[in-house]
């Protein structure tokens, strides 16, 4: 072999190693730009079910609201106080959903005995003009918490609706279950 023919052979090797090293960093950026748009799909997912859990809220004249996606808190001021209710761990079931629903009190007294209403179901239609369908109740009975910050934690367990089916939960109806509890005054300092 001569050197012009092993000089040729070097080069095209080169070329071709060159080329390999560009193909895998253009398809490990490529990788990086897919996840990049998955998570920006699920961020604008996400705010477009928060605009509706707040809408859902501003409009509702009996309880509160939590779309599953929203990922958000929703407040509701209730005969024990203003709550703050989240939603977690939506799993499918094979008979349904379960979900944990917390409840947390808004002040620095423990929440005491109350019991209320849970519904769940899905929403159709738009925000101006939407129907609940499939509309289900639970009845919630929760006993005094003894620990301050009071966050009681409800097991929801939801048959009939896939967690991709479920639309909305809304808690209604906190009463205290001694009607002659009265919740502690809201602080001058509170937001």
């Amino acid at each position: 072999m001569t050197t012009r023919c092993l000089k040729l052979i070097l080069a095209g090797s080169l070329f071709t190693l060159t080329a390999c090293a560009a193909q895998k960093e253009v398809r490990q950026v490529s990788n990086e730009v897919q996840a990049m748009n998955q998570q920006m799909n699920k961020l604008s997912q996400q705010s477009v079910k928060l605009t509706q859990q707040n809408a859902l809220n501003a409009n509702s004249t009996s309880g509160a609201y939590l779309l599953p996606d929203s990922k958000t808190a929703a407040q509701l001021d209730s005969q024990i106080g203003t709550l703050t209710m989240t939603l977690s761990k939506v799993v499918a079931t094979n008979n349904g959903t379960r979900a944990t629903l917390t409840i947390r009190g808004g002040n620095s007294a423990p929440l005491p005995a109350f019991s209320g209403k849970v519904e769940w179901g899905q929403l159709q239609g738009t925000l101006e003009n939407y129907q609940e369908v499939n509309v289900q109740t639970y009845p919630i009975n929760v006993p005094k918490s003894v620990l301050v910050p009071s966050d009681v934690d409800i097991p929801l367990d939801m048959p009939g609706i896939t967690p991709d089916q479920l639309g909305f939960i809304r808690v209604h109806d906190i009463v205290p279950s001694d009607p002659s509890y009265q919740p502690p005054a809201k602080s001058p300092f509170a937001s």
